[in-house]
């Protein structure tokens, strides 16, 4: 019957539209994005010439969750790495170099662990840290935190966390960063020692006079 038939193709174009409408919306999850507190860099040193800014090189930044583990996950692990390799990951805008001045006046929470090869923990540790600062986990203290590095040597590998205000006023903040990172790392046999990057510059020998130890 004629009068049926626009009954008919309306029922079908519903089906069809409900049919787009779901695909939109199933488009639409999976590009959604979880956005971050701050956007980051990921800097890569690697050491071949004697300048140290010529070594360092800006890799990608981020500012979603998926897009911080789509490049994680696209790197090699700092077990991995050659000798005389850091990954650095800093606040955008911010270079990881004590004379960035959002440095000059900070410090660096430190781990020093066996070289990244032979120890089983460095990949851990590290991932942890990272997903740490990137998620702001240490509370009003999250604005204080600029970056982590990862230095890989023969000798040992380092992890630290840098802070932006290493004055001793200041003591009870930096100390419940440091405290954040042992929770975070999930031991307490790790030494964590705490320096400002004034005596890390002007330091004699392999270590500078920690402000603080956990």
């Amino acid at each position: 019957m004629v009068e049926g038939e626009p009954a008919h193709k309306s029922n079908e174009l519903s089906k069809e539209e409900n049919q787009q409408s779901n695909e939109e919306a199933a488009s639409t999850e999976l590009v959604v994005r979880h956005p971050l507190e701050n956007k980051w860099t990921l800097w890569f040193y690697e050491n071949k010439n004697k300048n140290w800014e010529d070594n360092v090189h800006e890799v990608a930044s981020f500012d979603t969750v998926e897009d911080f583990w789509c490049l994680f996950n696209h790197i090699k692990p700092p077990s991995q790495l050659s000798m005389n390799c850091d990954y650095n990951y800093f606040k955008n805008g911010i270079k990881p170099m004590w004379e960035d001045p959002s440095n000059t006046k900070g410090g660096r929470w430190l781990l020093q662990l066996p070289a990244a090869k032979s120890n089983p923990y460095v990949d851990e540790y590290w991932k942890n840290i990272i997903m740490s600062i990137i998620g702001e986990v240490y509370n009003e203290q999250s604005h204080e935190i600029n970056g982590a590095i990862v230095n890989v040597r023969g000798k040992g590998t380092k992890i630290a966390v840098w802070t932006n205000n290493a004055s001793k006023d200041n003591a009870e903040n930096i100390l419940a960063i440091g405290k954040k990172i042992r929770e975070i790392l999930g031991s307490q046999n790790e030494k964590l020692v705490y320096e400002s990057h004034t005596d890390t510059a002007t330091k004699v020998g392999s270590f500078a006079k920690p402000a603080f130890v956990l």
